[in-house]
């Protein structure tokens, strides 16, 4: 796991009148925008671990995220949020992709937090849908949208694999 001391520094902050003249004119649609914000944004903090592609990962990705909680100083209400929102993508990850390896990132910036997995199959992309009553799986992504402010999916770079991203406000 890698820790906060891989931050990067704030960039200072923006003037008001220089607020309007880093806005686009016209904005992208907001999960356009986020989708493409790691590569954009400056990341106030980041933190990563890797992990096997196996349903025991899952609580070790908890585990991940209350320790990089802890560092940056978040609250219960985000912790929960983050914690679940993080369970549920390593779960998907975990139970509908046969990777090997899964990347499990956080890192915030411009008052949201990101978490990001990333596994090895660009085929199976998830879906918010609703679950019938007597279905077992299909009700995860729907939590981490009620969860978050957006949420998607990006290609990784080179021949497999996707990113799933999701983002929820800090307070």
């Amino acid at each position: 796991m890698h820790s906060s001391r891989h931050r990067v520094p704030e960039p200072p902050a923006a003037a008001p009148e220089d607020a309007a003249a880093e806005e686009d004119p016209e904005p992208a649609p907001l999960l356009a925008r986020l989708g493409a914000a790691r590569g954009n944004w400056p990341m106030d903090r980041q933190a990563a671990t890797s992990l096997p592609g196996l349903p025991a990962s899952v609580p070790v990705a908890r585990r991940f995220v209350r320790i990089t909680a802890a560092m940056w100083h978040l609250t219960a209400d985000t912790l929960d949020g983050v914690e679940l929102c993080m369970s549920e993508l390593v779960t998907n990850a975990v139970t509908h992709t046969d990777s090997r390896q899964l990347h499990c990132r956080l890192w915030s910036a411009r008052g949201l937090i990101f978490l990001e997995v990333d596994d090895e199959d660009r085929r199976d992309l998830p879906k918010s849908a609703a679950a019938e009553e007597d279905d077992e799986h299909g009700r995860g992504m729907m939590l981490v949208e009620s969860f978050t402010t957006a949420w998607g999916t990006l290609p990784r770079l080179g021949p497999v694999g996707k990113t799933v991203w999701a983002a929820l406000p800090l307070p």
